[in-house]
């Protein structure tokens, strides 16, 4: 496992709009370049590992809504390998899914890098 902790930040809706009834997270994962698990993965061309994106955004989906109790993953897609550093994320709930996708920064309005669905307790 890794030394340091990566770092997220994001902003979670108190109460969703009215006419929504779904609420919607975006923020920052942080995976630092630092980081002893980049020594071996990989050596000289440091890979983010997938089980580590999909943690991150398992914990961006406990802290923002704790209630969702979330459970399992589904389809997690990788359509390129990512390097330490920062990229762009957002969560949003249907239901009981939290829909996640993640971004190479300043392309939030391109195809995600990373895409995926968190089954929360009580999904089907």
């Amino acid at each position: 496992m890794s030394d340091s902790k990566n770092r997220q930040t994001g902003e979670w809706p108190e109460q969703p709009d009215a006419s929504h009834s779904d609420a919607v997270l975006s923020g920052v994962f942080y995976f630092d370049p630092a980081d002893s698990i980049y020594a071996d993965h990989f050596p000289g061309c440091p890979v983010v590992p997938g089980s580590v994106i999909i943690s991150a955004f398992l914990e961006a989906g406990r802290t923002a809504a704790p209630e969702s109790k979330p459970d399992r993953i589904q389809d997690f897609k990788f359509r390129t390998f990512l390097a330490p550093g920062e990229y762009p994320f957002r969560l949003e709930t249907e239901g009981h899914r939290l829909m996640c996708r993640l971004w190479r920064p300043g392309a939030e309005n391109r195809r995600p890098l990373v895409t995926g669905t968190i089954l929360c307790q009580g999904a089907e």
